[in-house]
């Protein structure tokens, strides 16, 4: 993309130029912010000191240099900026305008590390004007980034200083270079920025690989603005010129890397300055060997010892295993020539509890083509929301299930009019087996800050919960980014549901090479990078419950090795779909709490009738929170992962026996999982809750059946049950026919 480069002299702006340079993108302009009548300038967005400078950047790299004055301050200070009259964030839309309207531009290269305030302000200006933001440092590990630089060429000095441990007498025109096993020192003493994202310092860059000439220092004048006796404030002014270089080829060092290095080995440790407690993939996949090898060695030993999910052609080296292999050969049902024949009903409903949760199910688009099934389905949700006094921009999460991932920008022309407000909610978007009448399946969850009656006394009223929304649109190397109309997580109170997370390639937006391995990998890295990112406390094992939908049941068995590597005590369906976005093989979706350490797991089952039940459920202390996923199988344990029936034979008494349960037996089966979700709950008499059934199309009772059971299972256990019942390929297990999900939040 042809893109404008925001610079302030900095070292950040700088680096983050030569990462979009090896990017592929192409830097056309320079664009720069400078304050009236002053040197310096305290402003929220941008760096003013050494703005005396800038100018000689245009000539340093021969491109046309556009400047504008600050003439603004921060009048909206709040997370969600909107444009607001005299704020400084106009002055950047000001001088983007000018120059979209002079040059044909596509981007915009801003060198954010780790402010939320300014990514926000950016981004809501990239948007209003339709560019996109290039910011490839954002969320980097500060210290490996400023070792990057400097190992990268970038050559800056310190121009100002604003932090305990640093002096401006002592420091200020320092390299960074020279400066660093300070800044190191000082980040082990005090918890300093090293990039300086806190304010600490400032750069001024004098010569990086993109300059075709070096700026020279003629003098220095230290001002000394605070003479605070912990942490005195500085800065210099500088007075420059260009120098020729002798070597004046503008060449990226091999050192810089590629999107694709950044996903190489699949490692955490190159982002977030929170504590990374977890493994790389290379370390993962040795200790994996060495378990392996250990496993092997005890079974030569004891030749009648087995474990757990032992395969009986398990492959010997793990880094050869890319796709998962069944546990057995054998039969496996074809999708018949003309389709599945179903019906798919319209079964909406909306259940609310008094802490604001609000869970919408079965909510049907019936036509024939996606756009009208679209406005359908939309129509029936605003419906639903209106009923409760509540709007589009109360919804948290959106799960889509349509007909026809081929009709996918009709969907979206239709969703992106209704959900174009800013910091719209997650979305989740997948193929699934529907009739010709149906476009789409759809299921949300609202929330609505609680308002107390004046009846209610003073002790009882509930805190407001803050809603929090990570709408990341700028592309990166961080996670991918959300240019579309839904946000990557939103947190509310200590809830956090995510967006449908696949294998895109951070910086190219590309889906990754490779099988079900490495996309199943890189999809749950970038689902922990958006959950730590959503709060400091919430990681992987942070989950309550998840979903991986995908596209070969092949894959099952790997999706699971990848998620049990990471976290113990996984509640979560497998489901296979017709397709998914891009592509992908996999994509995965999960909500989680931030206090999940505070969480008890259970593992149950029963037989009902000539059906296997296995239950896993995860509730906290409190039992303000809980969620179980329910399977419901025919034939071998439905905790394993067989993929293929033994014969043709088994699988044809496999379908007869799914399709005839009786509406006896699946009320049973939703009365124990229900029950398992309300144990030891002493709250609401008749709870809210949020269920999924996914069903396999080829084999299980219709979807009427099992509204109705669900139904008359209500009235008796007394829950408020909004449930979706969405038609799958398949399931985690051959043997399985249903996996039911329920989510109760209490808090």
């Amino acid at each position: 993309m042809r893109a404008v480069a925001l610079i302030s002299g900095g070292k950040d702006s700088c680096y983050n130029m030569m990462q979009c340079v090896a990017a592929g993108h192409s830097i056309v302009a320079l664009a720069n912010l400078q304050p009236i009548q002053k040197d310096e300038l305290d402003s929220y967005m941008y760096q003013t000191v050494g703005h005396q400078g800038i100018d000689l950047y245009a000539e340093a790299m021969g491109l046309p240099l556009y400047r504008e004055a600050i003439t603004g301050v921060a009048v909206d200070q709040g997370r969600n900026y909107q444009p607001t009259e005299n704020d400084e964030v106009e002055d950047l839309f000001r001088l983007l305008s000018k120059i979209k309207d002079e040059l044909e531009i596509e981007a915009v290269a801003v060198g954010a590390i780790l402010s939320d305030y300014q990514r926000i302000r950016v981004e809501n200006v990239c948007r209003r004007l339709g560019l996109v933001s290039l910011a490839y440092l954002w969320r980097r590990n500060q210290k490996e980034l400023l070792q990057e630089m400097i190992t990268s060429g970038v050559e800056a000095i310190i121009i100002k200083v604003a932090a305990l441990g640093l002096d401006p007498r002592i420091h200020l025109g320092m390299s960074l270079r020279d400066i660093q096993p300070h800044l190191l020192l000082m980040q082990e003493k005090y918890g300093l920025n090293v990039c300086g994202e806190g304010g600490e310092y400032e750069t001024f860059t004098l010569d990086c690989p993109l300059f075709a000439k070096r700026l020279v220092i003629d003098e220095k004048e230290t001002v000394i603005h605070t003479e605070d006796p912990v942490a005195p404030v500085g800065y210099l002014n500088l007075k420059l010129h260009l120098e020729a270089k002798c070597n004046s080829d503008v060449k990226l060092p091999p050192s810089i890397k590629s999107s694709l290095d950044f996903v190489g080995d699949l490692s955490d440790t190159v982002f977030s300055d929170l504590s990374d407690i977890e493994l790389s993939e290379s370390e993962i996949e040795s200790i994996e060997k060495i378990e392996k090898e250990e496993k092997k060695k005890q079974k030569e030993l004891n030749p009648l010892l087995t474990y757990s999910g032992d395969r009986p052609d398990e492959v010997d080296e793990v880094d050869k295993r890319d796709e998962s292999v069944d546990y057995i050969d054998g039969y496996s049902y074809e999708e018949p020539p003309g389709g599945y024949t179903h019906t798919v009903e319209d079964h909406s409903t909306i259940y609310g509890n008094k802490h604001g949760w609000y869970f919408i199910g079965g909510v049907t688009g019936v036509a024939a083509d996606t756009a009208s099934a679209t406005q359908d389905a939309l129509k029936k949700l605003i419906n639903l929301l209106d009923s409760e006094g509540m709007y589009l921009t109360d919804v948290c999460s959106v799960n889509i299930y349509m007909r026809d991932m081929a009709e996918y920008s009709a969907l979206n022309a239709v969703y992106v009019k209704h959900f174009s407000f800013q910091n719209p909610p997650t979305r989740v978007c997948v193929q699934c087996p529907l009739p010709a009448n149906v476009g789409l399946i759809l299921d949300a969850l609202a929330h609505r800050e609680t308002v107390a009656h004046k009846s209610t006394p003073t002790h009882e009223t509930e805190p407001p919960k803050e809603r929090v929304t990570m709408h990341v649109q700028g592309i990166s190397h961080w996670a991918p980014a959300n240019i579309g109309p839904y946000s990557q997580a939103i947190k509310v109170g200590e809830v956090i549901g995510t967006c449908g997370q696949i294998a895109l390639v951070p910086g190219s937006m590309a889906l990754v090479a490779g099988a079900a391995r490495r996309q199943c990998a890189l999809a749950l890295r970038h689902l922990t990078r958006v959950l730590r990112a959503s709060h400091p406390r919430a990681h992987i094992r942070s989950v309550v419950q998840s979903v991986c939908y995908m596209t070969h049941g092949g894959s099952v068995g790997e999706a699971r090795r990848q998620l049990e590597r990471r976290t113990a005590g996984a509640i979560v369906q497998y489901a296979v779909v017709s397709a998914l976005p891009r592509a992908a093989a996999l994509e995965w979706h999960a909500w989680a709490h931030t206090d999940n350490c505070r969480f008890s797991y259970e593992e149950t089952g029963c037989n009902v009738g000539e059906y296997k039940v296995a239950i896993t459920r995860r509730w906290n202390y409190e039992n303000t929170v809980a969620a179980f996923v329910c399977y419901v199988a025919t034939g071998s344990s439905p905790s394993t992962c067989q993929l293929q029936f033994p014969s043709e034979e088994a699988c044809v008494s496999h379908k007869r026996l799914a399709a005839q349960m009786s509406s006896e037996h699946i009320e049973e089966v939703l009365e124990y999982a229900l029950k398992k979700l309300l144990d030891d709950y002493d709250g609401d008499s008749a709870p809210a809750l949020k269920m999924r059934i996914f069903y396999q199309v080829s084999s299980a009772p219709s979807a009427s059946t099992l509204v109705s059971a669900l139904h008359r299972v209500r009235e008796r256990v007394k829950v408020r049950a909004a449930v979706t019942c969405v038609p799958v390929l398949g399931l985690h297990n051959a043997f399985t026919f249903l996996s039911i999900s329920g989510l109760r939040l209490d808090e």
